[in-house]
């Protein structure tokens, strides 16, 4: 594995599977397997009686889960084992796995934009290099197109580093056409920044590479 391959596997692993802070272990409806809440993902049946993703754990009702992986939930709509699960009627639309995947990264896009409006996350490499340079950057991403040098310089700095979404999605974040190369600042007090847009970034990746990191 190359140096910029490395540096960029997530920083923040998930808990091991069957702990939590909690203590507590859900059930996936596909596999059978319990683990954390962290490692799955939780639906509930709408009012309209269809399934509706509940990415943070809040939305009323009884909780259907799956293992957080893009494939996993294709296999539940699929086999139709929401309804099996919720024993009732319900509807799962045939895209749902990709929604899922669209929401978890929206989800980590607005922690960007609420880092970058708090004026802690900067967009380009120079501005990137210079925030590295100054020690001040806490976390790294970079988009599905960044590679060569640039990349490889980056990561060669010890800063944790995570890819997230690709040039497009992270340029909406800061009100331009593209963005490859993204800086996070070091969080004064809580970690708050780092922590949710790290963790977001891993389990979107996770999800998408179905685990695979």
């Amino acid at each position: 594995m190359s140096l910029a391959a490395a540096m960029i596997e997530p920083h923040l692993p998930a808990p091991p599977a069957g702990t939590s802070s909690s203590g507590s272990v859900r059930t996936c409806i596909v596999t059978g397997e319990e683990a954390t809440p962290e490692r799955m993902i939780r639906f509930v049946v709408g009012p309209d009686g269809e399934i509706v993703p509940d990415l943070a754990r809040k939305l009323p009702g009884r909780g259907l889960w799956v293992r957080a992986e893009q494939a996993a939930v294709a296999e539940a709509v699929t086999r139709k084992l929401f309804a099996k699960a919720a024993r009732a009627a319900v509807t799962a639309p045939a895209d749902l796995a990709e929604r899922v995947e669209r929401l978890l990264l929206g989800r980590v896009l607005e922690d960007l934009s609420r880092a970058r409006r708090a004026g802690r996350a900067v967009a380009g490499f120079v501005k990137v290099e210079q925030m590295v340079g100054r020690g001040q950057a806490g976390l790294l991403i970079v988009a599905a197109e960044a590679e060569g040098d640039g990349l490889a310089k980056l990561a060669a700095s010890g800063v944790p580093l995570e890819r997230l979404g690709d040039a497009a999605s992270l340029g909406g974040v800061f009100g331009r056409e593209q963005a490859v190369y993204v800086a996070v600042a070091h969080d004064d007090r809580s970690g708050h920044f780092i922590q949710r847009i790290a963790g977001g970034a891993a389990r979107w990746r996770g999800y998408r590479l179905n685990g695979a990191g």
